[in-house]
């Protein structure tokens, strides 16, 4: 996991059943605690990137 930058984290993603769960727990981990839930209003967006490198917001892809 990473914000914004070349810092990162580790996570292992099969403690989360959703992906409801896991935005809580990096707004915890990053101190977004609000942030991600409209990033329209917050600028905050969480994105991964898939087998083949493309870029896909979360959500995309059923859990």
């Amino acid at each position: 996991v990473y914000k914004s930058g070349c810092v990162g984290r580790s996570l292992d993603i099969a403690r989360f059943s959703s992906y409801h769960e896991l935005r809580n727990e990096l707004s915890q981990m990053f101190g977004l605690e609000g942030l991600l839930e409209d990033p329209q209003r917050s600028g905050w967006q969480l994105v991964f990137v898939d087998r083949e490198n493309d870029v896909l917001l979360m959500g995309d892809d059923p859990w």
